[in-house]
């Protein structure tokens, strides 16, 4: 009778686990529908990520591998350690705010902040917080992080590019309305890499832009676009250089506008500015891609012609010549004014310094001047000069 009695209650209590194991398994299902327990924890131990589980105290039950290899703490060391406490934090207010986040049920969060690794040192972590409530009542927080610590070196890095960034706009004096430009312009850039801090490249790429920018700006004159007198002494020697390297031709125009005194006298420096605009528009359009226009002084310009003799020469400064004679401008309203140049034109001589290689030109613009405007005077071998 008691045999009997022992093996009812043995059924009884194996039906009782078989149940109990169950309904394990169909929880285990829920949560991964694909993988059994043992897969299930396999995930979990070999996952990149550190996980951790913790009760509803907010102290660690359970960790990974990666959790170990991130901060150094063997399971040993963490498990029944509430997690808050390896996380740094010199704020009471912050540290509160951590503990109350892994104690909060149905929390489900995610933030920066930094970790007292095992051997004492700092690293910087990203982690995400979730609480999950079993139907049995009992509660688990799931914490799951990875080492960011090397994007915020990069952060610092980007930080002080910033600032050498906002060194350099301290240095722009000139060319206040294109150097103004180029700030704003440098702001949003320094906006984008606040929020792309990561991308280093990017960062470095966006620099050399700037610095080409400004370059540009500190050789370019505002009003005409042409290059400014600042860029000429380099341009003129390498030029120079160059045809006595090779024996190669070369020569210059210089060009002055006629009566400019007297026009911006009679109608005002915003009229005469409007004169030398459309100029260097006109001498853009007129010259090759090898030629270098210069605003060399007021209303006075200089272009440079690589390979080209004098009387070569003659060809382009007579289509500039022509298209200013057929501009019209309108200083005041209903009166029309011509404006025209007088050009010199000066072909290089082999061994002859810079200075007197432009003396030539000037001499020959002088001439053209004297000899009654809008012309084009070069001595060669012949005296030409040119007008319409």
């Amino acid at each position: 009778m008691n045999r009997q009695f022992d093996t009812e209650t043995a059924l009884a209590e194996l039906e009782l686990l078989q149940k109990r194991y169950d309904s394990f398994k169909e929880k285990i299902r829920q949560k991964c529908p694909e993988c059994g327990q043992v897969h299930f924890k396999n995930l979990f131990m070999n996952a990149t990520s550190a996980i951790a589980i913790l009760n509803d105290n907010g102290a660690i039950e359970q960790i990974n591998e990666a959790f170990s290899h991130i901060t150094g703490y063997a399971p040993s060391c963490v498990i029944s350690r509430p997690l808050s406490s390896l996380l740094a934090s010199d704020d009471q207010d912050s540290a509160r705010e951590i503990d109350n986040l892994f104690n909060n049920p149905g929390v489900c969060s995610r933030f920066k902040h930094p970790l007292t690794c095992n051997d004492e040192s700092l690293i910087w972590i990203e982690m995400t917080v979730s609480s999950l409530t079993e139907e049995s009542g009992c509660r688990y927080t799931i914490c799951i992080f990875n080492d960011i610590t090397h994007d915020y070196e990069q952060m610092a890095q980007q930080e002080q590019t910033i600032h050498e960034l906002q060194e350099v706009k301290e240095l722009q004096e000139e060319n206040s309305a294109q150097l103004a430009m180029l700030l704003h312009e440098l702001d949003e850039k320094n906006l984008e890499l606040e929020k792309e801090i990561s991308e280093r490249k990017k960062t470095e790429r966006m620099l050399r832009e700037s610095e080409e920018r400004f370059k540009s700006l500190s050789i370019t004159d505002q009003l005409t676009g042409l290059y400014n007198r600042r860029h000429l002494h380099d341009v003129f020697e390498d030029e120079i250089k160059r045809s006595k390297r090779y024996g190669r031709p070369l020569s210059i125009l210089l060009m002055d506008v006629d009566d400019f005194k007297n026009f911006n006298d009679t109608y005002g420096h915003l009229a005469g500015d409007v004169v030398l605009s459309r100029l260097g528009q006109i001498i853009t359009e007129s010259i090759r891609d090898t030629d270098k226009a210069f605003r060399y002084g007021g209303e006075e310009f200089l272009v440079v012609l690589p390979e080209t003799t004098g009387k070569e020469a003659i060809t382009t400064a007579e289509r500039v010549r022509k298209s200013m004679e057929e501009e019209i401008f309108y200083p005041t309203k209903g009166k029309k004014v011509i404006k025209t140049l007088s050009t010199g034109i000066a072909e290089y001589m082999q061994g002859e310094p810079s200075n007197d290689f432009l003396k030539r030109a000037d001499d020959n613009m002088y001439k053209a001047k004297i000899n009654g405007k809008n012309r084009i005077f070069y001595f060669g071998e012949d005296c030409i000069d040119s007008a319409s």
